[in-house]
């Protein structure tokens, strides 16, 4: 299954959706409750080690969505969308850790 990923042979529309918009959210809300719990949630520090934390996968995740936009056989409109979707996400996750703000969500 993340061999399969990993190559971008899952559906774009999974990766894109359930992914790229509902796993995402639902880590940050969780890494928000998580680092309030541990009571490390201050204004820049919480956002920084978020961003460290998230780097990673959003870095797996934009090379799995970008390898599977290019060999979606839909229209390229689609595929280009979805290739702008992962530039802003990944961008906005990298930015995040230089900026110290809250580019993730």
């Amino acid at each position: 299954m993340l061999k399969k990923f990993w190559l971008g042979q899952t559906p774009m529309w999974f990766n894109v959706w359930i992914l790229g918009v509902v796993f995402f959210r639902l880590l940050i809300i969780g890494m928000i409750f998580g680092l309030d719990a541990l009571g490390l949630f201050n204004d820049a520090g919480g956002f920084a080690i978020m961003a460290y934390i998230s780097l990673p996968i959003y870095i797996i995740w934009g090379v799995a969505t970008w390898r599977s936009a290019q060999i979606y056989k839909g229209r390229k409109l689609w595929s280009s969308l979805t290739e702008l979707f992962v530039i802003v996400k990944c961008g906005g996750a990298i930015l995040s850790i230089f900026l110290g703000s809250s580019f993730l969500i």
